[in-house]
């Protein structure tokens, strides 16, 4: 993984005025390493997701970007998703992942926020570690302390040395994306996706983002 994983938070684009498909196609414009939906609002039933999700699929097949479903495995399976991505209080990624190997299979992502999550985490195979919040989040109600650039660093560097890749996430923009960078090879972004401006200018801030996140520069 490498450069920017953009989230398709629903909640955010619903504040926004925002479609989630259209932003998701715009997005996806600029091949960015993955894809992943969140809809908190769908956490009982899921059949606003799940629809979501089927939509997704095909469109992020035809760009080669990998899919994930934030918390509902379930969802992943029927919908035939890339993978599922966890929190610390969703299911444990190694009984997720044998969950998605009943279906097509898939990718287990869990996001840690210190070195003890890290060392739970890691005890459960996962494909990729994300490490946050760097920095201060809009995106949840009661979010974790912020790590910082130096605990982003240093946790990022225990999940290189265990042969994983790494995704930072938390509050990254434009100006601190090369910092995050220089520490982390992929970042997941939320806020800084969302522009009210439209769906070209989304398009082109998720290129520029990728382009800075990837450490090469900003593409016209």
């Amino acid at each position: 993984m490498r450069g920017l994983y953009a989230i398709v938070d629903v909640t955010a684009l619903k504040s926004a005025g925002l479609s989630p498909l259209p932003f998701a196609e715009a997005v996806l414009s600029a091949g960015p390493a993955a894809l992943q939906l969140r809809d908190k609002s769908s956490q009982r039933g899921g059949g606003a997701m799940l629809a979501l999700l089927r939509a997704l699929v095909p469109m992020c097949r035809q760009r080669g970007v990998p899919l994930f479903a934030n918390d509902r495995a379930d969802l992943a399976r029927l919908a035939g998703c890339d993978g599922v991505h966890l929190g610390q209080q969703d299911l444990p990624g190694d009984l997720a992942r044998e969950f998605l190997a009943g279906g097509r299979g898939g990718q287990v992502g869990i996001s840690v926020h210190c070195e003890a999550d890290l060392e739970r985490a890691l005890a459960e195979r996962p494909d990729y570690i994300a490490l946050g919040p760097v920095f201060d989040t809009s995106s949840k109600k009661n979010p974790e302390p912020t790590l910082g650039l130096d605990g982003l660093a240093h946790l990022a560097r225990l999940v290189h040395a265990a042969g994983l890749p790494s995704v930072a996430i938390g509050g990254i923009d434009l100006g601190r994306a090369p910092s995050v960078a220089e520490r982390s090879p992929c970042s997941a972004v939320i806020g800084a996706l969302v522009m009210t401006e439209g769906y070209a200018c989304i398009a082109a801030r998720a290129r520029e983002l990728h382009a800075l996140l990837c450490g090469g520069p900003t593409q016209e």
